[in-house]
């Protein structure tokens, strides 16, 4: 690995790139304005040097900026209020400031804010979901910028984690419906192709299944935004269905918001027609008419503890081990045994 951001600055790339140092800037800050040959010139010195700019004031001379970045999928589901939250206290009484950017579900506007925190230089970084490229993952390595990932468990011991496990959630749940005498399950999830924690909640239903023996039915699978419109069309076509599911499990509490309101509108009951069980125990499921059964996601202990293991990481220079935190089924009104009888859709 090349040393750190001292082995290559703009000068010296510059210098090796036989340009000027404007020209480097220019081929960084507005590249519309540099010649396509130089332009890629110029970026291909860029990756082969992991060169990030340092985006400070020149005069700035502290090595500390007092900025944690925290990167989120979104901020209109109020889970991630409640993490946000957590880290922000916790960083509030140890001396960081947080900085919130929304990733909005997008690979490519997650990467450039990381290298926007990396040339920020961060004291740290907390990001969502493991799935991305593993060059970013080289690049904060290399520029000595502390990071952890949340709301899902790493697969290599060289990218800490401090999470909840995702697929065993996801099985627990599908178990529960099977235990109580559902074989025709209805999973409403977000798009597994963007989204890791989705992607995982889906690989779960299908290896309970499995595990008892159940047919794959992919026309009782709806992958879809996590969006309360998107799922109530979703649960309104699984439902409409000339052999519905029994049970819905839906991999996000907005989307059992959604396939309960369909429900109710289709004049189907919950739970004597269909079960649902959602996921997250967002406060809204408790006081839905009928509470929703939900898996509870540790949302606030998870923000704290990635904040401290951040902190340690940036002030102390400690490793950052990583986390499983355990999750819990809570069981409400939504969900109920299967029945068979003549005054049901069954």
């Amino acid at each position: 690995m090349k040393k750190p951001e001292k082995s290559v600055n703009v000068r010296s790339l510059a210098k090796k790139a036989g340009v000027s140092v404007a020209t480097v800037s220019r081929a960084l800050r507005q590249p519309d304005t540099v010649a396509p040959h130089t332009r890629e010139k110029i970026l291909r010195l860029v990756e082969k040097y992991r060169f990030v700019p340092d985006g400070r004031a020149a005069n700035f001379s502290s090595q500390r900026t007092g900025l944690v970045g925290l990167i989120v999928p979104t901020i209109s589901n109020s889970i991630y209020a409640e993490f946000t939250e957590a880290i922000q206290s916790r960083l509030q009484a140890a001396g960081p400031s947080l900085l919130i950017v929304n990733a909005n579900y997008s690979a490519e506007i997650e990467r450039d804010i990381i290298r926007k925190l990396i040339e920020s230089r961060v004291e740290g970084v907390i990001l969502t979901g493991y799935r991305r490229d593993a060059s970013l993952y080289q690049l904060l390595e290399h520029y000595r910028i502390p990071f952890v990932v949340t709301w899902a468990i790493s697969p290599k011991r060289s990218i800490p984690s401090i999470s909840f496990d995702n697929h065993a959630a996801a099985a627990e749940a599908t178990e529960m419906l099977i235990k109580l005498g559902h074989r025709r399950i209805g999973l409403i999830c977000g798009v597994a192709a963007i989204n890791d924690r989705a992607s995982m909640r889906l690989e779960a239903y299908q290896s309970v299944l499995e595990k008892h023996r159940i047919t794959f039915d992919e026309t009782l699978v709806s992958q879809q935004p996590f969006e309360i419109e998107a799922a109530a069309e979703a649960a309104t076509r699984l439902m409409s269905n000339p052999k519905p599911p029994t049970a819905l499990f839906c991999a996000n509490d907005i989307q059992a918001l959604g396939a309960l309101f369909a429900c109710q509108r289709m004049k189907i009951r919950v739970p004597e027609d269909v079960s649902i069980i959602g996921f997250d125990d967002l406060p809204i499921v408790r006081t839905a008419n009928p509470a929703l059964s939900s898996v509870h996601v540790p949302a606030r202990q998870m923000g704290n503890a990635a904040a401290d293991a951040l902190i340690a990481a940036a002030r102390q220079q400690t490793p950052i081990k990583s986390q499983i935190i355990p999750t819990e089924l809570i069981m409400r009104a939504s969900t109920a045994p299967l029945k068979h009888s003549k005054g049901t859709r069954r």
